[in-house]
């Protein structure tokens, strides 16, 4: 009779992006829903490292290309640290419906 013993190894993993473990300064939270953000601005300090979180009520996502940011949904958080002052509109990534092409914001740096 011949005996076959097999082993499972597994690896360490954990389905939390880095971004989400990268100390920050700051947080702040853009909510997403139908054709709209919830603030027309939001505002954050240069030189100073921020958590933003990408909360969405449907299918959308954001980029600032000038900043490195791009959220979705399957990146919802990522902590950038923006070097100087500026205002950077950002658009909903996703097509998300007949509005979309009205879903914007601007990303001030002060």
């Amino acid at each position: 009779m011949l005996s076959l013993g097999l082993t499972a190894c597994g690896g360490s993993r954990t389905d939390t992006p880095a971004a989400a473990t990268e100390a920050a300064d700051a947080e702040l939270v853009i909510t997403a829903t139908n054709y709209q953000f919830d603030q027309p601005e939001y505002h954050i300090k240069a030189g100073e490292s921020v958590r933003i979180i990408l909360e969405s009520k449907g299918n959308h996502g954001l980029q600032v290309k000038e900043l490195g940011l791009k959220l979705d949904p399957n990146q919802t958080e990522q902590v950038i640290t923006p070097d100087k002052p500026g205002t950077y509109e950002f658009f909903c990534t996703i097509m998300c419906g007949p509005g979309h092409k009205d879903m914007h914001a601007k990303l001030i740096v002060d």
